[in-house]
C-alpha cells in the first residue's frame, strides 16, 4: 500500500504530550516482527540492491488470483519477507503483499506507523459499521489513486513466521491498510472496490511520494 497524502506520517505530538498511539498495533500474542534492528539491516543501499524486486502492476495474472495459505520452513519464510519489506521500501510504501513480488502467498506486511506486523494467511475477524470515504493508493496501481470508503476499524487474527498466533487491531489508515493488505491475498485491488473506473484520478508528480500499499 501507498502511504497515503494526509493520513502518513502523522503531525508531531505537541511539546509534552505524550506520542499518539499507533493507528496499527498487535493487540494479543508477542509475535516475530520487522524490529528496529531488522528495519535498519533491510534498509541499507547494499541490501535493497541485492533483495528488491519490481511491484507487479495490475493486470498481472499474480495479482488477480487468490494466494495460497503458505507451506514453507520459518527460514524460507524470513527470506520471503526481507525481499517484500526491501522491495515495498525501494517503492516508497507503508505495506506489501507477497502477490506483488510475484509470489502467490498469504503473507503480508502491514507497516503504518512502523508497526512492523508481518501476517502469514491473516483473516479480518471485524470491522467497524462506522465507514470513512478517503483517498487510497496502491504500490500495483502506479500514478492513480481514488476515494474508497473503509471501516474506521478492523481486527485481523493471523500467525507470524514462526507460526504462533496473533491478534492486530487497526484504526483509521492503519485500518484501510489492513484491509488493503488482505484484499490483495484474495486477487482484490482497491479499484476493484471503486464505483467506476471514472473514479481514479491521477497523482501529481510532487503527491506521489505521500500517496503509496
Amino acid at each position: 500500500m501507498e502511504s497515503q497524502s494526509g493520513s502518513a506520517p502523522r503531525p508531531p505530538a505537541e511539546p509534552n504530550e505524550p506520542p499518539p498511539p499507533p493507528r496499527l498495533r498487535v493487540t494479543k500474542g508477542s509475535p516475530w516482527r520487522i524490529d528496529k534492528g531488522r528495519r535498519t539491516k533491510w534498509s541499507t543501499p547494499e541490501f535493497l540492491s541485492a533483495n528488491a524486486v519490481e511491484v507487479r502492476q495490475i493486470g498481472d495474472p499474480v495479482l488477480h488470483a487468490v494466494a495460497k495459505k503458505p507451506r514453507l520452513a520459518r527460514p524460507e519464510l524470513e527470506a520471503l519477507v526481507a525481499r517484500m519489506f526491501a522491495s515495498m521500501v525501494v517503492a516508497r510504501g507503508i505495506g506489501i503483499a507477497a502477490p506483488q513480488i510475484g509470489v502467490p502467498l498469504r503473507v503480508a506486511i502491514m507497516d503504518v506507523d512502523e508497526a512492523g506486523i508481518v501476517a502469514v494467511d491473516p483473516k479480518i475477524e471485524w470491522t467497524s459499521d462506522t465507514v470513512e470515504e478517503t483517498s487510497e493508493g496502491c504500490l500495483s496501481v502506479r500514478g492513480l489513486y481514488g476515494m474508497l470508503e473503509r471501516p474506521v476499524a478492523a481486527r485481523m487474527g493471523a500467525t507470524d513466521v514462526a507460526g504462533k498466533k496473533f491478534t492486530a487491531t487497526g484504526e483509521e489508515f492503519g485500518a484501510q491498510c489492513m484491509l488493503h493488505e488482505t484484499d490483495h491475498l484474495s486477487g482484490t485491488l482497491y479499484v476493484d472496490r471503486l464505483k467506476s473506473r471514472e473514479d481514479l484520478h491521477p497523482v501529481e508528480p510532487e503527491e506521489e511520494a505521500s500517496v503509496s500499499a
